[in-house]
């Protein structure tokens, strides 16, 4: 196998972080009935929640291997999970009183949004310096 690039490592380990936020925080909104609010039940909810980890991982194959597909789709997917969070979570931790179970869930999503957003850096600088090979 091919050595990656230096920002492509990067990109990498972020999307790795980026796990660690998103998978716990996919929890948190199953115990806070953030689905419910959505008119999704906790069948499909389940299934949505596999679905999510089944494209996660399908995009660690492509990024490993240093592909553009891979490092275009880890910032998507660091954008898009930033995005909601910031959408979703920080009018409601921004509200009096506390969110959630408190400093744990607020950490998820600080370390969420903070994570996809270095995640879509380090993707574009990674793009732009050549890591990202055409594959």
């Amino acid at each position: 196998m091919k050595e990656i690039s230096r920002e492509s490592r990067a990109t990498v380990i972020l999307y790795l972080i980026l796990a660690f936020f998103a998978i716990p925080h996919l929890i948190d909104d199953f115990l806070y009935d953030i689905p419910a609010e959505f008119g999704i039940s906790v069948h499909l909810s389940q299934f949505l929640a596999g679905v999510f980890i089944l494209i996660y991982q399908g995009i660690m194959i492509p990024l490993v291997r240093g592909a553009k597909a891979g490092v275009s789709s880890a910032i998507g997917m660091g954008i898009f999970l930033s995005l909601a969070g910031i959408l979703k979570h920080i009018p409601l931790i921004i509200q009096p009183g506390p969110y959630w179970s408190g400093w744990f869930s607020e950490g998820l999503i600080y370390g969420l949004i903070l994570s996809g957003i270095g995640l879509a850096i380090a993707g574009v600088l990674a793009l732009r310096g050549g890591g990202g090979q055409n594959q």
